[in-house]
Protein backbone atom coordinates (compact mmCIF):
# COMPACT_ATOMS: atom_id res chain seq x y z
CA UNK A 1 0.00 0.00 0.00
CA UNK A 2 2.87 2.32 0.26
CA UNK A 3 3.53 1.97 -3.62
CA UNK A 4 -0.21 2.98 -4.09
CA UNK A 5 0.52 5.58 -1.99
CA UNK A 6 3.78 6.96 -4.09
CA UNK A 7 2.03 6.28 -7.32
CA UNK A 8 -1.53 8.58 -6.82
CA UNK A 9 0.78 11.49 -5.37
CA UNK A 10 3.52 11.13 -7.78
CA UNK A 11 1.90 9.31 -11.32
CA UNK A 12 -0.94 11.26 -13.84
CA UNK A 13 -1.72 7.08 -14.25
CA UNK A 14 -5.83 6.69 -13.86
CA UNK A 15 -6.72 5.27 -10.21
CA UNK A 16 -7.41 1.84 -11.81
CA UNK A 17 -4.28 1.52 -13.56
CA UNK A 18 -2.51 2.19 -10.32
CA UNK A 19 -4.94 -0.40 -8.74
CA UNK A 20 -3.34 -2.91 -11.02
CA UNK A 21 0.18 -1.90 -11.08
CA UNK A 22 -0.23 -2.59 -6.77
CA UNK A 23 -1.28 -6.34 -7.35
CA UNK A 24 -5.19 -5.55 -7.08
CA UNK A 25 -7.48 -7.11 -9.90
CA UNK A 26 -10.70 -4.53 -9.58
CA UNK A 27 -10.49 -1.10 -8.49
CA UNK A 28 -13.16 -2.00 -5.97
CA UNK A 29 -11.24 -3.87 -4.22
CA UNK A 30 -8.18 -1.82 -4.19
CA UNK A 31 -10.14 1.75 -2.85
CA UNK A 32 -11.65 -0.67 0.02
CA UNK A 33 -8.11 -1.92 0.82
CA UNK A 34 -6.98 1.60 0.61
CA UNK A 35 -9.74 3.27 2.75
CA UNK A 36 -9.57 0.89 5.32
CA UNK A 37 -5.98 1.57 5.27
CA UNK A 38 -5.33 4.90 5.14
CA UNK A 39 -9.16 6.84 5.99
CA UNK A 40 -9.70 7.85 2.59
CA UNK A 41 -10.48 6.61 -0.85
CA UNK A 42 -7.32 6.98 -2.95
CA UNK A 43 -9.16 10.03 -5.04
CA UNK A 44 -9.89 11.87 -1.99
CA UNK A 45 -6.39 10.84 -1.30
CA UNK A 46 -4.90 12.18 -4.34
CA UNK A 47 -7.01 15.28 -4.19
CA UNK A 48 -5.55 16.53 -0.98
CA UNK A 49 -2.19 15.96 -1.83
CA UNK A 50 -2.52 18.12 -5.14
CA UNK A 51 -3.94 21.10 -2.18
CA UNK A 52 -1.27 20.57 -0.44
CA UNK A 53 1.35 21.89 -2.67
CA UNK A 54 1.54 25.29 -1.56
CA UNK A 55 2.92 27.51 -3.92
CA UNK A 56 6.71 28.96 -3.05
CA UNK A 57 7.13 32.69 -3.36
CA UNK A 58 10.12 34.98 -3.74
CA UNK A 59 12.38 31.95 -5.14
CA UNK A 60 15.76 34.05 -5.58
CA UNK A 61 19.53 32.35 -5.58
CA UNK A 62 21.52 32.28 -2.75
CA UNK A 63 18.78 31.06 -1.17
CA UNK A 64 18.24 32.98 2.39
CA UNK A 65 17.58 30.40 5.77
CA UNK A 66 14.45 31.63 6.13
CA UNK A 67 13.65 30.78 2.61
CA UNK A 68 15.10 27.21 2.83
CA UNK A 69 13.62 26.18 5.68
CA UNK A 70 9.83 27.05 3.95
CA UNK A 71 11.14 24.88 0.84
CA UNK A 72 12.06 21.80 3.09
CA UNK A 73 8.79 22.39 4.96
CA UNK A 74 7.20 22.26 1.66
CA UNK A 75 9.54 19.47 0.40
CA UNK A 76 8.52 17.22 3.36
CA UNK A 77 4.52 17.37 2.65
CA UNK A 78 5.09 16.20 -1.18
CA UNK A 79 7.24 12.69 -1.66
CA UNK A 80 7.48 13.65 -5.21
CA UNK A 81 9.62 16.88 -4.75
CA UNK A 82 11.52 14.87 -1.80
CA UNK A 83 12.42 12.59 -4.57
CA UNK A 84 13.47 15.23 -7.26
CA UNK A 85 15.58 16.59 -5.57
CA UNK A 86 17.30 13.47 -4.45
CA UNK A 87 17.91 12.66 -7.61
CA UNK A 88 18.77 15.98 -8.98
CA UNK A 89 21.52 16.87 -6.46
CA UNK A 90 22.94 13.20 -7.32
CA UNK A 91 23.14 13.89 -10.35
CA UNK A 92 24.43 17.75 -10.45
CA UNK A 93 27.55 17.01 -12.25
CA UNK A 94 26.37 15.09 -15.02
CA UNK A 95 26.18 17.38 -17.70
CA UNK A 96 24.12 14.92 -19.85
CA UNK A 97 21.34 14.58 -17.12
CA UNK A 98 17.85 15.47 -18.37
CA UNK A 99 14.77 16.47 -17.72
CA UNK A 100 13.34 12.76 -19.72
CA UNK A 101 16.32 10.82 -16.89
CA UNK A 102 14.39 12.92 -14.11
CA UNK A 103 10.63 12.26 -14.93
CA UNK A 104 11.45 8.69 -15.45
CA UNK A 105 13.06 8.23 -12.39
CA UNK A 106 10.01 9.91 -11.18
CA UNK A 107 7.81 7.51 -12.76
CA UNK A 108 6.03 10.22 -14.25
CA UNK A 109 5.73 11.74 -17.72
CA UNK A 110 8.09 15.18 -18.54
CA UNK A 111 5.03 17.34 -19.07
CA UNK A 112 3.10 16.67 -15.91
CA UNK A 113 6.62 17.03 -14.01
CA UNK A 114 6.49 20.44 -15.59
CA UNK A 115 2.96 21.24 -14.33
CA UNK A 116 3.65 19.96 -10.91
CA UNK A 117 7.08 22.13 -10.58
CA UNK A 118 5.44 25.63 -12.70
CA UNK A 119 2.31 24.77 -10.31
CA UNK A 120 4.57 24.79 -7.07
CA UNK A 121 7.43 27.45 -7.72
CA UNK A 122 5.93 29.35 -11.15
CA UNK A 123 8.42 28.47 -13.24
CA UNK A 124 9.79 25.34 -15.30
CA UNK A 125 11.86 21.83 -14.16
CA UNK A 126 14.83 23.48 -16.53
CA UNK A 127 15.31 26.03 -14.60
CA UNK A 128 15.13 24.29 -11.26
CA UNK A 129 17.60 21.80 -11.88
CA UNK A 130 19.82 24.89 -13.67
CA UNK A 131 19.05 27.18 -10.36
CA UNK A 132 20.27 24.16 -8.23
CA UNK A 133 23.37 23.87 -10.15
CA UNK A 134 23.79 27.63 -9.79
CA UNK A 135 23.38 27.34 -5.75
CA UNK A 136 25.68 24.50 -5.22
CA UNK A 137 28.25 26.23 -7.84
CA UNK A 138 28.21 29.82 -5.61
CA UNK A 139 28.69 26.60 -2.17
CA UNK A 140 31.83 25.24 -3.71
CA UNK A 141 33.43 28.71 -4.87
CA UNK A 142 32.40 30.46 -1.60
CA UNK A 143 32.89 27.94 1.15
CA UNK A 144 35.38 25.11 -0.49
CA UNK A 145 37.24 28.08 -2.88
CA UNK A 146 37.28 26.07 -5.71
CA UNK A 147 38.53 27.37 -9.02
CA UNK A 148 36.02 28.23 -11.52
CA UNK A 149 36.63 25.52 -14.00
CA UNK A 150 36.73 23.14 -11.36
CA UNK A 151 33.25 24.13 -10.18
CA UNK A 152 31.82 24.19 -13.67
CA UNK A 153 32.68 20.25 -14.26
CA UNK A 154 31.27 19.80 -10.50
CA UNK A 155 27.91 21.42 -11.57
CA UNK A 156 27.46 19.73 -14.93
CA UNK A 157 27.84 23.07 -16.95
CA UNK A 158 29.71 22.57 -20.48
CA UNK A 159 32.47 24.92 -19.29
CA UNK A 160 33.39 27.61 -17.07
CA UNK A 161 32.07 30.01 -19.80
CA UNK A 162 28.89 28.58 -19.79
CA UNK A 163 28.58 28.57 -15.76
CA UNK A 164 29.89 31.98 -15.97
CA UNK A 165 26.71 33.52 -18.43
CA UNK A 166 23.74 32.06 -16.22
CA UNK A 167 26.01 33.08 -13.23
CA UNK A 168 26.26 36.50 -13.51
CA UNK A 169 22.79 36.94 -14.54
CA UNK A 170 22.08 35.40 -11.61
CA UNK A 171 24.18 36.44 -8.62
CA UNK A 172 24.72 39.82 -10.36
CA UNK A 173 28.44 39.52 -10.50
CA UNK A 174 31.31 37.00 -11.76
CA UNK A 175 32.26 33.10 -10.18
CA UNK A 176 35.77 34.82 -9.53
CA UNK A 177 34.06 37.81 -7.27
CA UNK A 178 31.32 35.48 -5.65
CA UNK A 179 34.44 34.23 -3.65
CA UNK A 180 34.63 37.34 -2.19
CA UNK A 181 31.57 37.95 -1.09
CA UNK A 182 30.26 36.90 2.81
CA UNK A 183 30.45 32.87 2.95
CA UNK A 184 26.82 31.39 2.35
CA UNK A 185 25.66 28.04 4.16
CA UNK A 186 25.62 24.83 2.38
CA UNK A 187 22.17 24.53 1.79
CA UNK A 188 22.10 21.79 -1.27
CA UNK A 189 23.43 18.41 0.64
CA UNK A 190 20.98 19.72 3.39
CA UNK A 191 17.70 19.24 0.61
CA UNK A 192 18.76 15.51 0.98
CA UNK A 193 17.83 15.48 4.51
CA UNK A 194 14.61 13.94 5.33
CA UNK A 195 14.19 15.56 8.90
CA UNK A 196 13.41 19.04 9.71
CA UNK A 197 15.53 19.49 12.80
CA UNK A 198 18.71 18.24 10.81
CA UNK A 199 18.65 21.25 8.98
CA UNK A 200 20.67 23.68 10.27
CA UNK A 201 22.30 21.72 12.66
Amino acid sequence: MDLAKQLLNLSSNQIKEIAFQCGFNSLSTFSRKFKHEYGSSPSTYRKNCIKSETKLIDWNLPFTENYFNQLVLIKNKNTWLKNLFSIVIDNLDNESFSIEDLSKQLFMSSSNLNRKVKKLFGFSTLKLIRDLRLQYAAELLNIHNMSVTEVSYSTGFYDAAHLSRYFKKTFGCSPGEYKNITPIYSYIKKLKETKINQILN
